[in-house]
């Protein structure tokens, strides 16, 4: 085994292992007041319509505080890192994309569904372009976030001794 193998986590894909429309969907996660609290300490995005209940209620759209779209999207990225497809595979996140289609909310449960929509290899080096499609999908079916992962991802022929 050589260095960089044991550096890879047993559910890691490479380059070479993913397909074409081929799917994979995360374990739920219930979105919390308390994510939005960390969230806005973590980051300093004290927006009122997440951290201000009456002010979100008087001027807001969902009757309350809600939690930033942003938080959801690295809410479902970690959800995606869980997965393992990428440990000690993926290189780099070359590109992302966010579209906003319905509100997550505190209490919302999201699930990530990912979709290798293309794959592209390196024409000389040991690696290859993936493009995942991303859904962030809550409880009742909803599609609420979706967009896209361009992420750099190791072949095989690099963990070649």
């Amino acid at each position: 085994m050589t260095t960089e193998a044991m550096f890879v986590g047993p559910g890691a894909k490479f380059f070479e292992d993913f397909r074409e429309g081929e799917e994979f969907y995360t374990q739920g996660r219930t979105i919390t007041p308390a994510d939005g609290l960390f969230w806005a300490m973590f980051t300093g995005d004290m927006n009122p319509m997440h951290v201000d209940d009456d002010f979100a209620t008087q001027y807001g759209l969902f009757g309350g505080k809600f939690p930033p779209g942003l938080m959801s999207v690295a809410i479902a990225s970690g959800l995606d890192e869980r997965l393992g497809l990428n440990a000690g595979t993926g290189l780099a996140m070359l590109e992302q994309t966010i579209r906003y289609k319905k509100p997550v909310l505190f209490g919302d449960t999201i699930r990530v569904r990912v979709t290798i929509a293309r794959l592209e290899p390196h024409p000389t080096k040991p690696r290859g372009t993936v493009y995942f499609h991303y859904e962030i999908i809550k409880a009742d079916g909803t599609v609420a976030i979706e967009g896209d992962w361009v992420r750099l991802v190791a072949s095989r022929k690099s963990q070649a001794s």
